[in-house]
Formats: C-alpha cells, structure tokens, sequence
C-alpha cells in the first residue's frame, strides 16, 4: 500500500547475513525498511516543540516497560486467561457447550460433600450415644424430684433470716423439727430408733448434722487516722479468731444420762458435759483434701457483696472452725436441749463470720441408692445482713445402673476410639505427603483432637469415679452399723472423715457433670462441620461463618457501650437496686433489659425521675432499637448474599432422593474420582455429545445431574456480582491483544517484524493455537518469498552492471539458442 520497499543491511550483520541458509527465521529479522529523506526531515522538523519531544519520550519509555519480559508474560497470561473467561460466557449461554473446570469443581465439591453427608449420620450416633450414656449416669429426672423437695423443705424460712438471733429461732422452729422428726404422721412418738429422722418420709439422716462457724477477731479499730473510731470494738472480716469462747451459764441444767437411753452402752454426767462444751474450742485437725477448698469456696455473686471478701463454708480442717454435731439417736427434747445450751452460751454473735449447716440423707427409693447432701451456708456481713446459699448434691453409690447404661458407655467408648482412629490416620497420612503441619493448623484437626482428648478424659472420670465409691461405702458401713447397735452420740467421732470422703466425691462428680455438659456443645459443634455438606444448610453454616468477623467488630462498639451504661446505672440505682449493686450484676442486668425490652419502670425511678427517664430512653433507642437490630441486619445481609451466591440448591428432601437415586443405579454409577480423573484430559471447552462419549456407560439420571450443575454453576458465576469486574478485565485484555495484533501487523507491513525468540508456550491446545501454527506457517513462506526476490533482484544488478541499464533481452532469442544449444 506504500509503494515498493527498499532494503539496507545493518553494517555489523552482513556476513551473518550472506551465510544464512535461505528459508531461516532469523534473515528476515536482519532488514529494517530503509527511510526517506522526507522522513528524516519530518522528524527534524522545527515544528515540533519539546513538549511533543516529551511525550514521545515518555510513550517510548512507557512502551519499553510494557515490553519487559516479565511485563509481557503477564499480559499475555492475562489475555489468555479472559479468553477462556470469555469462552466461559459462550459457553454459559449455549446448553450444548459446557466447562471443564467448572465440571471438576462440581465434581470435587460432590465428593466432598457426599464425605461430609456420611459423616453427619456418624456424628448424630455419636452425640446420642454419649448424651444416653451420660443420662445413665446422672438421671437428670429423678435427682430433680428429689433434690426440689428437699430444698423447698430444708430451706423453708431461711430467706426470711436477717440478723442473729432469727437464725436461732429458724434452727430452733423450722430446721430441727424438720431434720430431727421422731413422729410420725399421727404425731405419734416413734419406739424404733431406725425411723427417726426421716424428711419427706424416704429420705433417711445419715450420720449427725454438722453446724460449723468461722469467727472474726474482736479487737479496737485502728483504721481511721482521724481517731474517731479508736475507743470503738471491730470485727474485721479478714481476721480469724482460734481461741475458745463462750460466757458462763452456771443456772442452766445439763439433763444428766439415764439408763436405756442407748441400746449399747451408757454414759456419764462428764461425757455429756464434755460433749455439749465441745463446739466452743476448734474443732481437732482432721483429714484435708480437695473437699475442704472446694466446700468453703462461695459463688463469686455472694463472695462481692462481702466485706471481707471471700466467704468461708463448709467442713474445714479443724484449724479455725468451731464445730457442733448432732445425732439423730438422741432424743429431741436432748438435742432441743443443747441447742438452747448453746443459745445461752453465744455461740452465734457478733465476732460470727459465716455457718454452714451440713447434713447427708441416704434414698434407696427412687433408681440408684444415692446419698443427697445438703449445705446451707449463711454469711453475716458487716453490714447487718445475712446471705444465705443452699446448694443440693447427689452422690449414686452405685456408678452404673445395670446392663442399659454398661451398653451406652460401651456404645460412646467404640465411637470414640473410630473417632481417634480416623484422626490418627489422617496425621500419618498427611505425614507421608508432607502436609502435617498445614493439617495440624485446621481448625477441624482442632475439633477432632478436642472430642477425642475430653471423651477419653471424661471416660477415665468415670472410672475414678467408681473408684471413689469403695472408701466411702466403707464409711457408709461404719455408720450405719453404728446406728444400728445405737452407739451413743457422745463417743461418736465417725461423721468427719464421712463428710470429708462423702465431700470429695461429691466434688468430684460435680466437676465431672460441668465437663459432661460442655462436652456436648463440643460435639454439636461438628454438626456444624456435617451440616456444610448439604447446600441448603450450609447456607446457614456459612453464613455464620462469614459474619463472624463482622459481629466481633460490632462487639467492638457494643462492648465499651453497655459497660458505660452498667457504670452509669451504678451511680444512679446501685444503692436502692440490688441489680445495679456491684459492677458484674449491672452488665448482666443491661443485658437482660437490651434482649427483653423490658425493665421495671417504678423501681428504677422512684428517685431522680428525669435523670432515670435520660438513662432508660437513651439505653432503649441507642442499645435496644439501633445496635441491637445491627445485628441483625448483619446477620441477614450476610445470608443474603450467601443465599444468592448458592443459587438454586437441593433441599434436604432432594439430597436423600439422589442418595435413592444412585442407589437405584448403582451398578452404572460412575465413581467421582473416576469421573475426576477423565475430565483432566479433556479439553477446557467441550459439547454434551464429547462428555457423553468419554462416558459411554454413564447412567442417564448422573449424566443430566453433572451436566445440568454444570450448567447452572455457569450461569450463577456469570450472572454474580463479580461479572462486571471480570467484563472489565476481559476488555483490558481484548485491548492489549488487539493493540499487540496491530502493532505486528504496522511491522509487518513495513517489513521490520522481529518474532520473539522465547515466545512462552500456550499449556492448553485450542483453536487460537491452531491459528498461531498458521500464521507461523504463512509467515515462513511469505520469507521464503522475500529470500528468492531478493536473490532475483541480486541477479538484476549483476545484469545491469555486466551489459549496462537499459539493455533489453529478447527472450525468444534465449529460447531458440537453448534449442540450437548455443549460450547467449
């Protein structure tokens, strides 16, 4: 289109160029188009300013750095990479064209999922199994019935206790009776000692009922630099006192022992006095252990409202506890008669810190025989009141209840050991493949080391638990003997190490019941995991998942938000509400008004009416209405858009009508790995009849399955929110393909093409290869074209330079003489 060409050989190349074969890349390479005089003077034209240098400089700079190597590898991979994007589309859009990768992600995500649907069957026996086995052992059902009437019975007037002395006129009037009845329903006096002391009728006093006091120093204030308080006496609540105490009572008569009162043997006027002097002195060192930390140690509710700190109950190791004990053998006008003694004698006053009052009841009644503890702890702060705790444990003396529960252990204890057993070969496995530690880091590798480690350490709880039921039976047997032959109360030293031991495993079992609860959320946690495997349910696990991150940062603002409120309302209700009393009450009670909308209206403000109106309107609209429906807004645009993203998914239904399905078909079903590993040598883009040739026995139901996912998974990628990203990048491809096709095609055209020499490789055959073969082919002719005119125009000159310009050849001159043989 611009005339004839005319060639010059670069100076340095000539030689290389004379000594290449003809027909070689390389030669053409070695030409550049020679320019004209009009050119140079177009480029050293006046006319251009050096800002038009400038930018020329600076598109040649920019051009040269898009030319990199590594630049163009990158735009190239780009550009192939939104070809097949494009390809993709076409093949969205026509049902007959399908995607190869599409298809193997369909297929490796069925594989998966088709794992995770198995293992959910798995993970509900291994729940139930534990839940029934761990219903074997506590029996939930009937310690609720026992436990709630003895605490309605036992604890009966002992919310109404506030000071001293109405403590001793409940133990005088409600407990005693109740604790020591020697009647029966008649009211008539029982004759056998063995049914005495019977509450609720079936539950039968074992051992004596311990009341233990911790007592506080009396000594002169000494903590106000003012003086003040310096002629004034302080009972310091971090103070213990070990010394004997108790005034004088010289008018008040011991009833002195008579023959017959025990069946056993009798006893004397000192024994007796001895007896009821004992609780005024701590109590003698006896055995310590865990029982005597974990029965003093108090709620951290109650433990707060304390003046000096942490409260004390229950058996102690005798050091700093002053104890009274009281048997069920001796009559009730003796046990009346010493409780009064110790009435007269102040053994409850003001230096009084804290008195747990401890008794053990043994039931054969009802399942098991078990033994029902019971503690009642009162707490007399130095502020006058008095709190109380009540708390009700179970012991079963017998660990299983027959062949139901040794089945259901044995049942959780095979689940177990697959579970340990598939986490096991899972780590080799991943060993071998050198992919341990990417394994370790999972969170399902956590779950699973987790379920398996607390399974095993609450089966081992379980077996030391039973262990622990021989010593305390043998207590049990001494006791009971002892009761039986009517040992006097007076010489009877037998309930301390009971308690103790009876302590113990109470502990025990209680810390094993809080591990057995939480185990359970434990194993919910991988129906999670299950759960993913279904689509329509792992839309819900997903999106739990995925607003995770965004509810933590909401908490970000939430957190500080409520405890300003909590603060806040301390100052304003904390000392009329015992709500807003201590900090930790304060934020459970915002808590409770923010996810209810509820609150009492008159009592938060009976004071300071606007100041508590500012408060509560504030808290509703700001934490209430706002933050709270935040979350939620969270929460749904999330599942939203991970709904959206699913598209049309199988219900539950549908995934147990496939399993039916393949079933059915079991025979022609073919295998997804199988399936996996056909398609990876298939070509990227493919028709329906391709895929059904390269599975001829294939069942039609799996052929239409895989096709119509495949299909459908096309159309949600392409009609996502991110098509418009990737339609974008596709046209930023288009454009660095199309301007790298023009700028070949101006070099072609002025005949300076220089190929690349590293042109990196296409990985995967398609029809733009087959081009780029051709265009490789045609250009080779079209320089092997060029090689012979220019061999043809050398010959020229060498005519014009032998005969001159302007000779002209008769060519039928040049025939005849090769006839004739004659040479011109």
């Amino acid at each position: 289109s611009k005339g004839p060409l005319t060639y010059r050989l670069r100076p340095r190349q000539e030689e290389t160029v004379r000594a290449s074969p003809p027909g070689t890349r390389p030669f053409a390479a070695m030409y550049i188009p020679k320019r004209s005089v009009a050119d140079h003077e177009a480029q050293d034209s006046p006319d251009l300013d050096t800002k038009d240098f400038e930018d020329i400089q600076r598109e040649q700079e920019s051009a040269s750095f898009l030319r990199r190597h590594s630049n163009v590898e990158r735009i190239e991979g780009a550009a192939r990479e939104y070809t097949f994007q494009a390809m993709k589309l076409l093949a969205g859009e026509n049902e007959d064209l399908l995607d190869r990768n599409i298809m193997l992600h369909n297929l490796e995500a069925q594989q998966k999922r088709n794992i995770g649907l198995l293992s959910l069957p798995f993970s509900l026996m291994f729940f139930f199994s534990f839940a029934y086995s761990a219903f074997q052992h506590e029996d939930v059902t009937n310690r609720y019935v026992i436990e709630s009437g003895l605490s309605t019975v036992l604890a009966k007037g002992a919310s109404d206790i506030s000071n001293i002395a109405e403590t001793w006129d409940w133990l005088n009037t409600t407990l005693f009776p109740i604790m020591f009845n020697q009647k029966d329903f008649r009211g008539m006096h029982l004759d056998d000692k063995l049914e005495w002391s019977r509450v609720l009728s079936y539950n039968s006093l074992v051992g004596p009922l311990f009341i233990e006091q911790e007592r506080s120093e009396k000594a002169m204030c000494n903590n106000d630099e003012s003086g003040i308080s310096d002629n004034m006496y302080c009972y310091d609540m971090m103070s213990t006192d070990h010394q004997p105490f108790g005034r004088g009572v010289p008018w008040f008569q011991i009833t002195p022992p008579k023959g017959g009162e025990y069946k056993s043997d009798n006893i004397t006027m000192k024994e007796r006095i001895e007896y009821y002097n004992r609780p005024f002195a701590v109590a003698a060192a006896g055995p310590k252990g865990p029982n005597a930390r974990s029965l003093r140690t108090m709620v951290p509710t109650y433990q707060d409202r304390l003046s000096g700190g942490e409260m004390s109950a229950g058996i102690g190791d005798g050091s700093s506890y002053y104890r009274a004990m009281f048997f069920r053998n001796m009559e009730y006008s003796l046990l009346q008669e010493r409780l009064n003694y110790l009435y007269e004698r102040e053994w409850l006053d003001k230096q009084t810190k804290h008195i747990t009052i401890y008794a053990t009841f043994l039931n054969v009644e009802m399942g098991r025989p078990r033994l029902q503890s019971y503690m009642l702890t009162l707490s007399f702060a130095r502020s006058g009141d008095v709190f109380r705790k009540l708390r009700l444990d179970t012991i079963f003396l017998s660990f299983w209840s027959g062949f139901t529960s040794y089945a259901a252990d044995g049942g959780y204890a095979v689940m177990l050991i697959i579970v340990t057993s598939l986490e096991v070969r899972a780590m080799f496995r991943k060993r071998k493949a050198r992919k341990l530690w990417k394994h370790v880091c999972t969170g399902w590798f956590l779950l699973q080391v987790a379920t398996a480690a607390i399974g095993w350490l609450i089966l081992l709880g379980y077996l030391y638990s039973n262990n622990q039921l021989g010593p305390l039976k043998k207590e049990l047997d001494d006791i009971v003997d002892a009761r039986e032959t009517d040992m006097p109360a007076e010489r009877n030293f037998l309930g301390d190490s009971f308690i103790d031991t009876a302590g113990k495993c109470s502990s025990f079992a209680g810390n094993l019941a809080i591990a057995t609860a939480q185990y359970h959320l434990l194993l919910m946690m991988r129906f999670f995991v299950a759960f993913r495997a279904q689509p329509r349910l792992g839309v819900v696990v997903n999106t739990l998942e995925a607003c995770m991150l965004d509810i933590l940062h909401f908490l970000v603002i939430l957190g500080p938000s409520g405890v300003a409120y909590a603060i806040s309302g301390c100052f304003v209700f904390g000392k009329r509400l015992e709500e807003f009393s201590d900090i930790k009450s304060a934020i459970g009670y915002c808590f409770k008004i923010m996810t209810e909308t509820e609150y009492d209206w008159p009592a938060l403000s009976e004071e300071h009416f606007w100041t508590t109106g500012m408060w509560v309107w504030s808290f509703m609209i700001f934490l209430a209405v706002i933050m709270l429906n935040m979350v939620l807004a969270i929460v749904l645009d999330v599942y939203s858009e991970q709904r959206k993203s699913a598209g049309k998914s199988e219900s539950i239904v549908e995934t147990f009508a496939s399993f039916y399905t393949v079933f059915k078909n079991r025979d022609r079903w073919v295998k997804n790995w199988k399936a996996i590993d056909t398609l990876k040598t298939a070509p990227r883009i493919f028709s329906r009849e391709e895929f059904l040739k390269m599975f001829p026995g294939m069942a039609d139901q799996q052929a239409n399955i895989i096709i119509s996912d495949c299909q459908a998974a096309a159309q949600n990628i392409h009609a996502g929110p991110d098509q418009m990203k990737h339609t974008m990048r596709m046209a930023m491809a288009l454009k660095v393909s199309m301007d790298q096709v023009a700028e070949a095609v101006d070099e072609l055209d002025s005949g300076s093409y220089r190929p690349t020499e590293d042109v990196p490789e296409m990985k995967e055959e398609n029809w733009i290869n087959e081009i780029n073969k051709e265009m490789a082919s045609q250009n080779h002719a079209m320089m092997s074209l060029q090689w012979q005119l220019q061999q043809l125009n050398w010959q020229w000159q060498s005519l014009d330079m032998a005969h001159g310009k302007g000779t002209v050849f008769n060519v039928s001159a040049v025939d005849a003489s090769k006839a004739t043989g004659k040479i011109l």
